[in-house]
């Protein structure tokens, strides 16, 4: 009999995935808080339920296996549910990463707890629960620039860099409704290079096939909002770095129960060129960096190694080692706001080397609000090259052909 996986989350960013899977031959069940989502016409079935409520979609699943039979497997890719995957997977006995991992992960400031805990190295942190909190750690010289986040936020949802002379009760309202907890985290901001990794843990070893380097050049442009404007593969790290990578990754993955596995790293490299652990999430990664970008730059396909994990099958270390070494450039379109009046350039963008995927979400018409979050962007665009001078080369002239007029 066919293999069935669920895949939680019907988005455009998780096709890839669903692509795969009917390759493989596998039926898929789909779920969605929108009863058109873009992935809906891929599956086998389609669940209407919230990704990110846990029970109500497990709740769905159960029935849906009453009627058509039990899933083989669960995962998700682009989505910030890994408690909803984990506890699907538990209820079915089936691979994946445990509850109190979830757990852990899906609360920033527990998750610092455990990396304290642990001796994981990651910027200093505070819980946030009154505006009080916030003006101390500055009165008190604790901090002179620091990051303000929801202990639940995602996709950069309420994530302020803030100094003493800012809004602080501004700021203190803008974050908390981000967060449905009404609770935040303050970090100590580290100015040093900025890296995402996605890394398998094999038996506690962690295997990073690519480690981008996260651009965020545009961050004075946004102030106070904190905007990620693509990133570049392979980072411009030695290999004395990268292995130091690896060991903090396996560490931070050890202090929240992990040994085998997915895990999504934000790394920061300090002023003595040590790395620090902002956050692990334990997931595949979205912005397509698990779905193309790693793959062209590597040859390693993450996305099936944690499908056919979640389907009971073996990973060996050679899914896990790259087989070619390119580069990859990603880069955001962020128009002012406004009514979009026209968009000029497309046609010749897909005449461009090396071109690896573009899209844009607006069309003429449509309104581009002020840039807050990731889901702000408004089309995004990733080039390779042999190297990192001939995509950084590429990404750049793509990006320039496209014009976009608000009014």
């Amino acid at each position: 009999m066919k293999k069935k996986i669920a895949i939680i989350g019907a988005g455009i960013e998780q096709l890839y995935a669903y692509e795969l899977a009917r390759q493989k031959g596998y039926l898929i069940l789909a779920t969605d808080s929108n009863p058109q989502a873009p992935c809906k016409e891929f599956a086998d079935y389609f669940i209407l339920a919230s990704t990110r409520n846990a029970k109500e979609t497990l709740e769905a699943i159960k029935t849906h296996c009453n009627h058509h039979g039990n899933i083989d497997g669960v995962m998700t890719i682009a989505n910030d549910v890994p408690y909803t995957v984990s506890l699907v997977a538990n209820h079915f006995n089936l691979n994946g990463h445990s509850l109190a991992s979830s757990e852990l992960a899906r609360n920033k400031f527990l998750m610092k707890k455990a990396f304290k805990k642990n001796n994981v190295p990651s910027p200093n942190f505070w819980k946030i629960e009154t505006v009080t909190d916030l003006k101390m750690l500055f009165q008190q010289n604790k901090v002179e620039e620091l990051v303000l986040k929801p202990i639940d936020g995602r996709g950069s949802r309420g994530v302020l860099l803030l100094k003493s002379k800012d809004d602080l009760i501004w700021a203190f309202n803008e974050s908390l409704d981000s967060s449905e907890k009404k609770i935040l985290i303050a970090e100590n901001f580290i100015s040093g290079m900025q890296l995402s990794t996605e890394s398998y843990l094999l038996n506690g070893k962690a295997y990073t096939p690519a480690i981008s380097e996260r651009n965020y050049s545009r961050n004075e442009e946004f102030s106070p909002y904190i905007i990620e404007d693509g990133g570049t593969i392979p980072a411009s790290i030695d290999q004395y770095l990268t292995n130091k990578i690896n060991k903090l990754l396996e560490k931070g993955a050890s202090s929240l129960g992990i040994k085998n596995g997915i895990i999504k790293g934000d790394i920061v490299i300090d002023e003595n060129n040590e790395p620090l652990i902002i956050e692990l999430a334990l997931r595949l990664s979205g912005g397509w960096l698990a779905s193309h970008q790693i793959i062209a730059t590597s040859g390693v396909d993450l996305v099936d190694v944690v499908m056919r994990n979640a389907l009971g099958m073996q990973i060996t270390e050679d899914m896990l080692v790259p087989n070619k070494t390119r580069s990859t450039s990603v880069r955001y379109f962020f128009p002012k706001p406004g009514k979009i009046k026209s968009i000029e350039g497309e046609e010749r963008i897909k005449d461009c080397e090396g071109i690896v995927k573009y899209k844009l979400y607006k069309k003429v018409g449509d309104t581009q609000p002020v840039v807050k979050n990731h889901s702000d962007r408004f089309g995004f665009l990733i080039v390779e090259g042999k190297n990192r001078k001939e995509s950084l080369e590429r990404i750049k002239k793509a990006h320039s052909l496209l014009q976009i007029k608000v009014e």
